[in-house]
């Protein structure tokens, strides 16, 4: 219930944060990301966007929220033990930083 929230969240931001003056095209101009949101743990201003949640190791994106032009709802999706995540794809504006982290083993 807390990630729906959270996504709702996300929506109401999506909504206001739309240029609604250009005539944008989100394909020409944005980009899209597909993943599973997760709360930042302290800071309320950065989007944590899981690629797959049910992997042990996992890979993440970090986008501030000020730079994610429309968030749209993707629905749930269940792993084969019955863990669900709720997924989302994002539009971020062409140019902006974002953050990629996965893990990996030294060797």
């Amino acid at each position: 219930m807390e990630q729906k929230k959270y996504v709702q969240k996300l929506l109401n931001i999506s909504s206001t944060n739309i240029d609604k003056i250009r005539n944008i095209d989100l394909k020409v101009d944005y980009s899209p990301f597909e993943g599973f949101p997760k709360r930042h743990p302290f800071s309320d201003n950065v989007l944590i966007l899981v690629e797959n949640p049910f992997e042990e190791n996992q890979s993440f994106l970090e986008f501030y929220l000020d730079t994610i032009t429309s968030v749209e709802e993707l629905g749930n999706i269940t792993s084969e033990k019955n863990q669900s995540a709720y997924k989302i794809r994002i539009w971020v504006k062409k140019g902006t930083v974002a953050i990629k982290s996965e893990t990996f083993i030294i060797e």
